[in-house]
């Protein structure tokens, strides 16, 4: 559940980053001109990711509620992330990597 937690908050900020109107509040090193359209879709791809790494652990049906029941939290993080402190958000993601790397690491 934690690789797919970090996984899911990576594909959601990936998904932000390619937004034109979060575009300064995020900016980085991905937004040079090669990186900036693969934002989208590989968001979208971790998201997917985050959702087939729950599942094993979980059983199917209840690694699925569980994955839905992250996607608000984690999505309502990251909105009030920007909105209000769009810099922590850059260290949320480093910390996220970081987790998911532990999470696949441990098996949870």
């Amino acid at each position: 559940m934690i690789a797919a937690a970090g996984l899911l908050y990576i594909g959601l900020f990936a998904i932000a980053a390619s937004m034109g109107r979060h575009r300064r509040a995020l900016a980085g090193p991905w937004h040079q001109p090669a990186t900036a359209p693969l934002l989208a879709p590989v968001g979208w791809c971790l998201i997917l990711g985050s959702l087939l790494a729950m599942l094993p652990h979980w059983q199917g049906g209840v690694g699925l509620v569980s994955w839905i029941g992250l996607l608000p939290l984690l999505g309502g993080a990251l909105l009030l992330g920007l909105s209000y402190r769009p810099r922590w958000l850059v260290h949320g993601a480093a910390a996220a990597v970081l987790l998911s790397l532990a999470g696949a690491l441990i098996g949870v």
